[in-house]
């Protein structure tokens, strides 16, 4: 993190956009009371917060990347509208909020939000589930910044289920992005904790809708008109991780062929991304970045070919009656491998060195040596990212239709390299 420049600074609030800028670990219950007490160093506020959160029948804010909730804390009450993400590119998300009067939304203070948008010509909004944490509170100084650590412990309920939460939260009061960064890994490492881009509302909406147990697909971040190359990396490249650790998660509790397989796509967007905006994010870290996702590849790739396996050409061999004879045996033997290769990959999701990889991936994305103001990269860094795009795009498009142009000659390693050209497109 010696590396990292000062740049981003914690927004507390700005005509466009109010944000905040925050990390998440996942811990086990039994440690959590240590851990806070370790990052704090004292015994931090305590209060009860019981969170309610709206929406449409059809979802609008939802579908729109936003939550709404009210919630209530001590004698209070306090309405906040979250976006999932910023779309200049910066990390963060952004955040309305105001003081009402009771449970019920306040409309009107809506209006000057990017959810008016989605509510002007919507049904009501309707309560969908509730969100209890105990939280325990305490800042620290930690270069030049203020943070706010924050143990949450309760649970979600919706529909008359629930799901249990404990999560620490750091959150960034004041100062720079690379202080908050710069802390959380030194935190991560001490106390073994993993990373998760996970939120309240998204686990509400999971066991509101029965999702949790669904692999995690891509969401495109939205790209503000205007924003520059490194911007567009930075938002592509977060997501891209926020995919594969959310599979991450779902593998560990519920491994299964569509979360190995969306896990593997958010490794493969990611090693795109960075060979994509290579010109703009080449420096002397990311040669590291690469050969651990190239790691994590491979601790994937076995559960990923049993599963194709399994479903393509063995099923196919088992409809042909003619074609029986050892197909039984055969069939046990690649269910006893993939579960093998299931152990393999969930052993990985759940390691100190994919915790690294995640960690470390984060930091150099948001304030990495490309970052600074004399990396190799930064003409390139501040043009439009539309430009940039439609080189790149045209670059690699050229190079498939060189191919396909003689595609019948080529042989099969040859054409699995076009395949593989295709995917990054």
């Amino acid at each position: 993190m010696t590396d990292a420049p000062r740049s981003g600074t914690a927004p507390s609030s700005t005509a466009d956009t109010p944000s905040e800028i925050e990390l998440k670990f996942r811990l086990d219950p039994a440690r959590a009371e240590a851990v806070f007490a370790a990052l704090s160093g004292e015994g931090g506020q305590s209060r009860t917060l019981t969170s309610i959160y709206y929406d449409t029948p059809r979802r609008a804010l939802s579908k729109a990347g936003m939550a709404l909730r009210v919630r209530r804390d001590g004698e209070r009450w306090v309405q906040t509208l979250k976006s999932e993400a910023l779309a200049n590119g910066d990390m963060g998300r952004g955040e309305w909020e105001t003081e009402v009067a009771g449970a019920t939304p306040d409309l009107a203070s809506l209006k000057k939000t990017p959810a008016w948008k989605s509510l002007a010509n919507a049904k009501p909004l309707a309560p969908l589930f509730t969100v209890k944490v105990d939280r325990r509170i305490a800042c620290r100084k930690a270069g030049g910044a203020e943070i706010e650590i924050a143990l949450d412990r309760g649970e979600v309920a919706a529909d008359g289920r629930t799901s249990p939460i404990t999560e620490l939260e750091l959150e960034l009061k004041s100062g720079e992005t690379s202080a908050l960064i710069g802390y959380a890994a030194k935190a991560r490492r001490t106390h073994g904790l993993a990373l998760s881009f996970g939120t309240k509302s998204g686990r509400g909406m999971a066991l509101l809708e029965r999702t949790g147990e669904r692999a995690v697909k891509f969401r495109p971040p939205r790209l503000k008109p205007g924003l520059s190359a490194g911007g567009g990396f930075k938002a592509i490249a977060r997501a891209a991780l926020e995919q594969i650790v959310g599979n991450a998660e779902r593998l560990a509790e519920t491994p299964g062929p569509e979360v190995v397989h969306q896990m593997r796509v958010g490794v493969r967007r990611l090693r795109s991304a960075l060979a994509t905006f290579k010109p703009v994010v080449e420096d002397r870290r990311i040669g590291a970045i690469k050969a651990e996702l190239k790691w994590l590849t491979g601790e994937l790739d076995s559960a990923r070919n049993l599963d194709v396996m399994l479903a393509g050409a063995y099923r196919r061999a088992t409809r042909r009656k003619s074609d029986r004879t050892g197909l039984v045996d055969l069939g046990r033997r690649l269910r006893a491998a993939r579960g093998g290769a299931y152990v393999r990959a969930r052993s990985a999701a759940e390691s100190e060195r994919f915790a690294d990889l995640v960690m470390e991936t984060l930091a150099w994305i948001e304030c990495g040596p490309w970052t600074k103001a004399d990396a190799p990269g930064a003409k390139a860094r501040q043009k439009p990212l539309a430009d940039f795009a439609a080189k790149a795009l045209a670059r690699r498009w050229k190079k498939i239709a060189r191919a396909c142009a003689k595609l019948e000659t080529l042989s099969t390693e040859q054409r699995h390299h076009v395949r593989i050209d295709a995917k990054k497109l």
